[in-house]
Order: C-alpha cells, then structure tokens, then sequence
C-alpha cells in the first residue's frame, strides 16, 4: 500500500493519486470527485510462479487501487485501518455527501405510502391554515383508498393531538389510544374532529372550497436518489467476450436496446435505424469468409493478405461486416467440430 510508482502497470495519472497522503490512503475531509483514487495499491503480477520459473522476476507490478465509483462524488467521512493477527492490513473509507431533496428522490411513511417528489414549491405559495401553518408535503388523496393505509390517517390525527398536548401518544396497534379518543381530544382544542381545516391557497390568499386534512406523521427518505440512477453514454467501456458495450450505471455502460424496443422499430419499418442500434452502435466486426468454402480465413502476417484455411492463397476472400457475437458463435460452432458455412451473395444484387 502506497503511491504507485509511474512505471506500475494500468498507472492511472499523476492527478488520480493528487490527494493521497504519503501511506497513500486519502486523509478525512478531503473533497473527492469518481475516478480519483482512495488507496493506493499494487500487487505482483498475476502469475508470478510460471515468471519465477522462466527467470523472469523483475516483471513490473501492477496497480489495484480501489477509487470512487463512476458518477459518484463526496467528502472522505471516515478512515479506519486495522491490522489482524497475519499482518494483514484492512482499510476502510466511508464517503459522506449532503443531498438536499430535489425533484425525483423517494420518500416514505411509516405505512408503505412510498412516492417521489413530483414539484418542489416555495413556502409562500404552499397553502396554510388560519394560524398560517404550512405543510411540509402534500401527497395524493388517491393514494389512501385502494391501499387501505387507515393507519396513516389514524396517526395524522394522533400526531396533531400529540403536538398540541405536548405528549407521545401510544400507537400500539389493538392496544394503543383509541381514534374516538384522539378525535374528541382535537375537538376539545378547537379543531375539526375528522383531522381536517379550512386552509387558504397561498399563491391567490382564497380560501379553498373544501376543509384539507392536514396533520403530522413521521415520514422517512429512502435510498433511492434520482442523482444516483441518472445515466447515459454515448461511447464507453466494451465487454471482453462479446464487445458489446457493459451493462449498468456503475460500469458506464450502455442502454439496452431490447425486444420490444425493437418490435416498435420494426413496426414503424426503420430498418436503417434497427441496424444502426443493433449493429453500429453496438458490436460491429468485419470478418472475412472465402467464397468457395463459406470458412473464416485469417491475416498471414508474412504474405501481407488474407488466405482461406482450406483452400490457402487460392480461395477468394470476401469482407463481411456482421455482429461480433455472431463471428463469436461462429468460432464455438467450430470448437465443437460442426462446420458453419456461409454462404455469400452479392450485397445490391436483384436475389
């Protein structure tokens, strides 16, 4: 553990290790962005045995250090490093990041009733009650009656009782207050029993035509942030088998074009368009069959041309451009000794 030395292999760029301390893990409090390096580490090489055995020891060491995820930025929390009874040493790096609610991140209460904030609105055009309270969330009335969350409600009521008598309120569920209680408490306060109040619009000071229920219940955010899952890409990182672009956010990968995305393409007759994704976009490979025996031929380096592994020099190389994935089953189809012919035909001819 350390900072890498350039000539490590995968160095990642003297502005990657900027922030790493001389035991080259990051101090607390420092402002970190993705790509930036946490803790500096290089291992040997991965197969060190079979370089011992051909004398070859002074082979370069390779970098493995652990950096922040891509899309995701913060200030370096806490660090903790312990050593167990082996020498080993652990290190761990807790990132913070303050996140003030926007327009897409989850919220819930204590009854399942989870949603998103649909529209941020200032404090003065929020509507207020005659003492000029202001909620701090409205959500749907729709979202009660097919879900049957009473127990919401039950605890509006509870929670206002509870804030004008300055007391918890026993929510047991069975056991605890009953509601009648609770309701003839509120209207001993001067409230509407039902939990509900005359409240005023706040962006024309009207009154509005029907009583609001308003009151207090204790709502949670969730993990689920929009800032976390916004995505997109236009060229990136590749999988090694197949090159067709990575799947998911942290791996800065593509968005799939499926089967039903594709349907609606074709049902619209956009076949440049279908090609476009499914091809260009995404694994495309030239490959080159011989006319004669449908096989791949390869590039013989000392000729300086393609040659036909059956017929040699004499076979008629042809360029094909198809999916990498389908040259891919191509050459597993022969792995197991099955002879996939492929069988050309003039690109623009009338067939």
């Amino acid at each position: 553990i350390g900072i890498p030395d350039i000539k490590v292999k995968g160095y990642r760029g003297k502005e990657n290790y900027e922030f790493l301390d001389e035991d080259g893990i990051v101090p607390p409090e420092v402002d970190v962005v993705s790509g930036k390096v946490l803790i500096g580490k290089t291992s040997p090489p991965r197969f060190l045995e079979e370089y011992r055995e051909f004398g070859l020891v002074g082979e370069a060491r390779r970098d493995s250090s652990v950096s922040l995820r891509h899309g995701d930025r913060g200030i370096v929390d806490t660090v903790v490093v312990t050593v167990d009874g082996e020498g080993n040493k652990f290190i761990r790096v807790k990132v913070r990041d303050l996140r003030i609610p926007e327009i897409g991140d989850k919220f819930a209460s204590r009854h399942g009733q989870k949603g998103v904030i649909g529209l941020l609105v200032p404090q003065y055009d929020m509507p207020y009650t005659f003492e000029g309270v202001t909620p701090d969330l409205i959500i749907n009335p729709h979202a009660l009656p097919s879900r049957m969350t009473v127990g919401q409600l039950i605890e509006s009521i509870a929670g206002k009782v509870g804030s004008l008598r300055g007391r918890t309120v026993d929510g047991t569920p069975f056991f605890g207050e009953k509601p009648e209680d609770l309701r003839r408490e509120l209207l001993l306060f001067g409230y509407p029993h039902d939990g509900t109040e005359p409240m005023y619009d706040g962006r024309t000071g009207e009154l509005i035509s029907t009583p609001v229920f308003i009151g207090v219940v204790y709502y949670q955010r969730l993990h689920h942030m929009v800032a976390d899952k916004l995505h997109s890409r236009s060229r990136g990182p590749v999988q090694l088998l197949t090159r067709q672009p990575t799947e998911g956010r942290a791996r800065e990968g593509g968005l799939r074009f499926g089967e039903m995305e594709r349907d609606a393409i074709i049902g619209h007759g956009a076949t440049i368009l279908l090609k476009e994704r499914l091809l260009d976009s995404s694994d495309k490979y030239t490959i080159y069959v011989c006319e004669k025996c449908g096989l791949l031929g390869w590039f013989d380096r000392n000729k300086g041309k393609y040659v036909c592994p059956v017929h040699g020099e004499e076979g008629n190389i042809v360029s094909v451009e198809v999916s990498y994935a389908f040259k891919l089953l191509l050459q597993e189809m022969m792995s197991m000794l099955i002879y996939p012919k492929i069988v050309l035909k003039e690109k623009f001819s009338g067939e």
